[in-house]
């Protein structure tokens, strides 16, 4: 077989080889057969003989433009940056975890529209891992070995963040959690926060409590069964002990409980006396409303703060009228005037028809640029250089605020928004940078 081409037919070749590989990478194998058939041309003395140079010219053509396509894949056809996304879409973080994964998703778009990184895309590999330690696990495993990833995202809860990110430990990825606010995760997994701590948010509330409202004597109503709630509540009663009030007492329950109304009861006894001021509460999403509902339904009318599980629609939708006044800590206002905020909310109303539910949307946004910045900055996708790229990262101006890694610490010193639940909407109360933090350690 010879290939024998007008010059037009040489022109227009060559061209649509290279608009070929720009739209559509073409498979290997057809590059073989196309140098093959050029191959048994070269062997072929009788066709070089008939042709001549004009043979020979057109051969060269042909030959350049195989070249082109070749050089094509390998400039046009880049591997994308996969970024694997593990969230507990469905089961009681969904409300969370949706939306961080939704910002995620947007910030992602807006990268590759603007070109990429390092002049590739960013591919993120979503996977939901249902409220499911075994689904975690088998996920950790399949982005790791089977996507190549070179970087893990995920939950806005500590729990899952202990399972997934102590494989993206053993497998040397790095993991960084949007929401899980345990300021024990660094130091245990090597981990990188897009929030703030724990002790950020409960000092917050405590600090708010005592010094804006003057209230001291506080309960704490504990769920023992989630890693968040033993820390963020213990972190509560350091910061409150700080200020100069005090925890009168302590109760527990558990995720799966729907009943608190011994609890409830037990608290207006102590409230009914005039020993306490307020509660605060340890929730997840799926508990703040009814636990909210509750208490309201069985007498107590006390003030009642939580932290930032009590951001999500969900306070509302179940506790109904009890969740007015309630107050609570979250990682930034949805009502922050600022550019930024107002081009995001804009951004992902149109992405996804309606506006974000929660600071966790912009958390997932903030974890997927933090990513790409630190790639950015080490030119490189390599899971053992992205560390190096965020140590780096200085004045990072994200929806949820300024984000630095600075003194070796790989959570950002954030302010935290203070929330309240008025006419059924969440209005910010005030932005507190913490004057004191506890010290990470007193929480297991």
């Amino acid at each position: 077989m010879v290939f024998c081409l007008s010059n037009k037919q040489q022109t227009s070749f060559l061209l649509g080889s290279i608009n070929a590989q720009k739209e559509k990478q073409i498979p290997l194998r057809v590059i073989l057969i196309l140098t093959n058939s050029v191959l048994e041309g070269i062997n072929n003395k009788n066709n070089i003989l008939e042709e001549g140079s004009l043979f020979m010219k057109r051969l060269l053509v042909i030959m350049l433009a195989l070249f082109v396509v070749l050089a094509g894949t390998m400039v046009f056809a880049q591997e994308p940056i996969k970024i694997g996304i593990v969230m507990n879409l469905t089961g009681p973080w969904a409300s969370i975890d949706n939306p961080s994964a939704n910002g995620a998703k947007l910030a992602a778009e807006q990268i590759n529209k603007a070109g990429g990184v390092l002049g590739r895309q960013i591919d993120l590999k979503v996977i939901d891992t249902k409220a499911d330690e075994g689904e975690t696990s088998a996920a950790v495993v399949r982005l790791v070995e089977n996507e190549k990833v070179s970087a893990l995202i995920g939950y806005g809860d500590t729990h899952w963040v202990n399972i997934a990110a102590s494989m993206a430990k053993e497998y040397g990825v790095p993991f960084m959690t949007p929401g899980a606010t345990h300021p024990r995760i660094p130091e245990r997994f090597g981990a990188w926060l897009a929030c703030f701590g724990d002790n950020a948010q409960a000092s917050a509330i405590a600090e708010y409590a005592v010094k804006d409202l003057g209230l001291k004597r506080g309960v704490v109503w504990v769920d023992t069964a989630v890693d968040f709630s033993v820390a963020v509540c213990a972190f509560f009663a350091d910061a409150l002990k700080h200020y100069g009030g005090e925890v009168v007492y302590e109760d527990y329950f558990e995720v799966t409980w729907k009943d608190f109304s011994a609890m409830s009861a037990r608290l207006k006894e102590y409230q009914d006396r005039g020993e306490v001021d307020f509660v605060y509460v340890g929730a997840i999403p799926d508990n703040c409303g009814l636990i909210a509902k509750q208490l309201r339904d069985n007498g107590v009318t006390i003030p009642m703060y939580g932290e930032d599980g009590f951001d999500t629609p969900l306070l509302v939708e179940t506790g109904g009228e009890a969740a007015e006044g309630v107050i609570f800590a979250t990682h930034v206002s949805l009502e922050d005037p600022s550019p930024i905020m107002q081009q995001f909310k804009a951004d992902y109303q149109a992405m996804y028809g309606n506006p974000p539910e929660n600071a966790f949307a912009a958390l997932g946004y903030d974890a997927v640029k933090l990513m790409a910045k630190a790639i950015e900055l080490v030119g490189s996708d390599a899971p053992e250089k992205i560390p190096e790229g965020l140590a780096q990262i200085k004045d990072f101006q994200g929806v949820s605020g300024t984000i630095s890694y600075e003194g070796g610490s790989q959570i950002p010193n954030k302010s935290v928004s203070v929330i309240e639940v008025k006419d059924g909407k969440f209005v910010t109360v005030k932005q507190i940078a913490p004057e004191y933090l506890s010290d990470p350690t007193i929480a297991k």
